[in-house]
């Protein structure tokens, strides 16, 4: 049976030289969770990509509950691409848009609001979706699921989760050492993603589901 949150516990005691009984897992998987989410708006690759569809019977469409940042959204069957505009710029056709890029028509554009994706003007058909690709939030790490960063990137999910610890009142003075080490290699990691999109040189099957 996995143990992968308990053992990640143990790993991080390990190097704090600090026992369970000082801090338990429960006070340890606070400081993982921390990590998580700081690691979730600050890293930017590859295993973070995620490709939904949903039905598209409006012209909003609830995002994904782990949605960070949208890379690409896409009208199926079609395959037409939607570009990004502003809420100003799309519900005002006078609001002025950028003389360098061709306004592809009204049909071809998106808005966010809030956790709300809105398309332009459609016509709801059946069998017509949206397929939206976006950078997902680093799922939790359980006992019963390892997740991705633990998995490809766990040098730096352990520097951050230790550096939260150092300001736990465990004053440990590599606590700034672990924070500019997590630092560099977000950069670096974040760098090394920008890359691979321009280049295409990596290429990861991802997996496909629903939304909205």
């Amino acid at each position: 049976m996995p143990t992968y949150l308990t053992d990640k516990c143990t790993e991080i005691r390990n190097w704090l030289a600090i026992g369970s009984a000082v801090y338990p897992d429960n006070v340890v998987t606070g400081w993982i969770r921390m990590a998580e989410e700081f690691l979730s708006t600050s890293l930017r690759v590859k295993h973070m990509v995620q490709i939904d569809t949903s039905l598209l019977v409006t012209q909003r469409v609830p995002l994904p509950r782990d949605w960070q940042e949208i890379r690409l959204v896409r009208i199926l069957p079609s395959g037409a691409v939607l570009r990004y505009q502003t809420p100003d710029a799309f519900f005002n056709p006078e609001f002025p848009e950028d003389p360098d890029v061709e306004y592809p028509g009204q049909d071809n554009r998106y808005t966010i609001l809030g956790n709300f994706l809105v398309v332009g003007e459609t016509t709801p058909t059946p069998g017509l979706q949206v397929e939206l690709t976006y950078y997902q939030d680093i799922p939790p790490l359980s006992n019963d699921a390892n997740n991705w960063v633990n998995i490809y990137h766990s040098t730096v999910y352990t520097l951050k989760i230790l550096h939260i610890a150092s300001l736990y009142a465990i004053e440990d003075e590599r606590g700034a050492t672990w924070n500019n080490e997590v630092t560099r290699s977000i950069n670096e990691l974040n760098a090394a993603h920008k890359i691979d999109k321009a280049s295409g040189s990596v290429l990861q099957l991802v997996r496909r589901k629903t939304f909205g």
